[in-house]
């Protein structure tokens, strides 16, 4: 394991960028060597006041260009947190690599891009290795617990039958922008008229799915996606606003999957207000045993997110992998102390 300190910069600084770099900031094993937004309100301040706490000396800047890493020996990462669209963020990450950096994404689709976009991949993987640096999409779904998780948790199984995973997200206790992204406060129509176009829904749910065969190497033969509106009972006030009765109060999301070896996946998600969360993993064999993995409380996800990007940082900083890669090609990762 490498002793030296990672040399890290922070792009894209929303909400939970910002809170990526907090983290970095207070890593005793990262050293933040720049921070990129284009918020006007962001640019030209310090990055440790920007997290509530002491200077640093690394201001904010609004392009790559304007970062100095002269002074920073060895490999280089960046913690990229911009979108969720990988066609969008590809020409920021490919600038990255031509900076010199390794990258570690919360872009959703970058989680297993191979199917959504197979020539885009090529062209990604091909590009990291001939700079000797990887590409990498986490965070906590997907990237870890309707995946990375669910691929590690069957090492106890022998013969499965069936993978069902479900998650539920308590969405009044999460961040203004995922709100708005499950499509609290729409009318039932406006939601579904954008869900026929793709323009509304969790990103990164089929991408976990065809992460979970990818992992166990079962091929899919069929998959099909669902999402409905989940409609407000009452009327109550959220941080996004007030909600009203009979209004959209999230979302109800599947992906399942029929594959060869007649091993169905069937992964089930509600992201909604005043839900219990949970998450739960069922692993059913052919012996008729059933492996049950559930997190009572449900992982909170923007600090999970923060933290397994960072902490996948950490589990590659010592590795000489390139490429494009996914969570289930790389060690397991862990909160390297």
């Amino acid at each position: 394991m490498r002793s030296e300190k990672m040399n890290v910069i922070s792009y894209g600084l929303g909400p939970i960028g910002v809170k990526i770099m907090q983290s970095c900031l207070q890593s005793d094993k990262i050293q933040l060597i720049g921070a990129v937004d284009i918020d006007p309100q962001k640019i030209g301040k310090d990055a440790g006041d920007l997290v509530g706490s002491t200077s640093v000396g690394v201001r904010v800047v609004s392009s790559l260009d304007e970062v100095d890493a002269s002074a920073a020996a060895g490999r280089k990462f960046a913690l990229h947190a911009t979108g969720s669209n990988l066609d969008q963020v590809w020409p920021q990450i490919r600038q990255l690599m031509d900076e010199g950096y390794s990258v570690i994404s919360t872009c959703e689709q970058l989680s297993y891009p191979w199917h959504r976009y197979p020539e885009l991949s090529k062209e990604i993987d091909q590009y990291a290795r001939d700079k000797k640096q990887f590409v990498i999409g986490t965070g906590v779904n997907p990237g870890y617990i309707m995946d990375a998780v669910t691929v590690f948790a069957t090492s106890v199984t022998q013969s499965l039958s069936k993978i069902s995973v479900y998650r539920k997200v308590d969405v009044s206790k999460r961040r203004i922008p995922l709100q708005k992204k499950v499509g609290i406060g729409m009318t039932p129509e406006e939601f579904r008229n954008l869900a026929s176009n793709d323009g509304i829904g969790h990103v990164g749910l089929e991408e976990s799915l065809r992460l979970i065969a990818y992992g166990l190497n079962l091929s899919l033969t069929e998959v099909k996606n669902s999402i409905e509106p989940t409609i407000a009972d009452n009327d109550s006030m959220l941080a996004i606003g007030p909600l009203r009765k009979n209004e959209v109060s999230g979302l109800h999301q599947t992906s399942i999957g029929v594959t060869k070896e007649g091993i169905p996946v069937e992964l089930d998600l509600v992201m909604s207000i005043d839900v219990t969360q949970e998450d739960r993993i069922v692993l059913e064999t052919k012996d008729m045993d059933t492996v049950e993995f559930v997190v009572p409380s449900g992982i909170f996800g923007d600090t999970a997110t923060v933290n397994v990007v960072v902490n996948t940082a950490k589990t590659l900083h010592s590795s000489n992998a390139s490429g494009l890669l996914t969570m289930a090609d790389i060690p397991l990762t862990r909160n390297v102390l």
